[in-house]
């Protein structure tokens, strides 16, 4: 049995969201990082560990900002723990002991653990875990997104042997976690969603929020009232969505939706900030839909200020996502005082049952959410209430709370 030497208030994180190796020095993605100082706002040392992804994968990583670990806030109490690279299943099982026993190790010399879960081959973090176990230790699970759904559902249209691959592989990944979290002392579900689906494993679950808004994010009065005029006396209403141009956010159905609005007589002018697979897709489709004048697309925006702040500009955010999972756009739209107007799920039902602040249609059916726009285009005051309910129901949402939450979460039962 493994002795264990844990330093006092130390966590070890282990993490699918990677770091990067580029001239010698070690990165992290921009949200990962303030994640790690908020970490190191409530524990005396964090020691996190993340595959470092190669070069050649960054094509695929749209909309990543890295972030030097060197300059991080708390860096003097943050410890980074590279790991190898290995998500195809011969590298995966090469590499395995000898990663896991880096993991038993710093498992051992760390006094919490918490482990973000979210594949099957190349997943350090389920090794993690079941290292943990092995050393009779607590730890705590968090996701934010059910995985196991997620890959049949974004399987649809795809190759015939791609469908077969995921027909076998997500029972064996909803088995392979069900175990891993009925073994684990705490469950941290981002969203509705993964509550849903997680929570009936886990003897001590708790639904929360990983979201990075600064309290200094949050849209202050005289911005509301600039914004609440603007509303009510616009005569084009403004639009926009912010995140990958992938099938799971659906962007097919997003520029349908805003067609239909369009067709009912609402003067739009729509905004997709992002990239992705579907780029190409969606300037298609919104040509052929003849939305040429209504709908841009400019990209990604990396300076994470200026997207909160075209967001803020926005009448609504239109979301529509096809997939269990807890986007942080929807987030950061309540913070900005912007509604949320979109498909139905559990995660933006959480978010807006007790303040409201938007409104949802059934998933896929982007005919009724273009006539949800089209009302709102036409009773301002409607949306100018729902802007108020937005403002007010995002003063929830700031990363020193609910990191602060959760680190005491993890403190008492890992």
């Amino acid at each position: 049995m493994t002795i264990q030497t844990t330093t006092p208030d130390s966590m070890y994180l282990v993490l699918p969201v990677p770091f990067r190796i580029f001239e010698g020095k070690l990165f992290v993605e921009a949200q990962a990082a303030n994640g790690l100082n908020r970490w190191a706002d409530n524990f005396a040392r964090v020691v996190v560990a993340a595959p470092v992804i190669p070069e050649s994968q960054l094509p695929n990583l749209a909309g990543f900002v890295w972030r030097a670990v060197e300059s991080l806030e708390h860096r003097s109490r943050i410890v980074c723990q590279p790991l190898p690279w290995a998500y195809t299943p011969d590298t995966f099982f090469r590499l395995l002991p000898s990663t896991r026993r880096l993991i038993g190790e710093s498992i051992a010399q760390c006094q919490h653990l918490q482990f973000a879960i979210g594949g099957l081959i190349g997943d350090w973090a389920a090794v993690a875990a079941l290292e943990a176990r092995k050393q009779k230790r607590r730890y705590a699970i968090h996701t934010d997104r059910v995985e196991h759904e997620l890959i049949r559902k974004t399987a649809s249209g795809s190759s015939p042997l791609r469908r077969l691959k995921i027909a076998v592989e997500a029972p064996v990944m909803k088995r392979y976690h069900s175990y891993i979290i009925r073994h684990c002392s705490l469950g941290l579900w981002h969203g509705d969603d993964c509550f849903r689906a997680y929570s009936p494993w886990c003897s001590e679950s708790h639904l929360v929020h990983d979201v990075h808004t600064k309290h200094s994010d949050l849209i202050d009065a005289g911005e509301l009232e600039r914004k609440l005029y603007d509303t009510r006396n616009a005569p084009v209403l403004k639009l926009c969505y912010a995140g990958r141009l992938d099938p799971m956010k659906a962007p097919l159905e997003w520029l349908r939706a805003i067609a239909a609005a369009r067709d009912l007589g609402a003067a739009i002018n729509a905004i997709w900030y992002g990239e992705g697979a579907l780029m190409d897709d969606a300037k298609a489709e919104a040509h052929r839909l003849q939305l040429d004048d209504s709908v841009t697309f400019p990209g990604f925006v990396a300076n994470r200020a200026e997207l909160l702040g075209h967001i803020r500009s926005a009448h609504a955010l239109v979301f529509t996502h096809i997939t269990p999972e807890s986007p942080r756009n929807l987030l950061e739209a309540l913070v900005s005082g912007t509604p949320i107007l979109g498909y139905d799920n559990p995660y933006a039902v959480n978010l807006l049952e007790a303040k409201g602040g938007g409104a949802l249609v059934p998933i896929h059916d982007f005919k009724a959410l273009g006539g949800i726009i089209a009302e709102l285009a036409q009773d301002r005051e409607r949306l100018a209430e729902m802007t108020q309910q937005a403002a007010q129901n995002g003063r929830r949402f700031t990363d020193t709370a609910v990191f602060a939450e959760r680190s005491a979460l993890i403190k008492k039962f890992a």
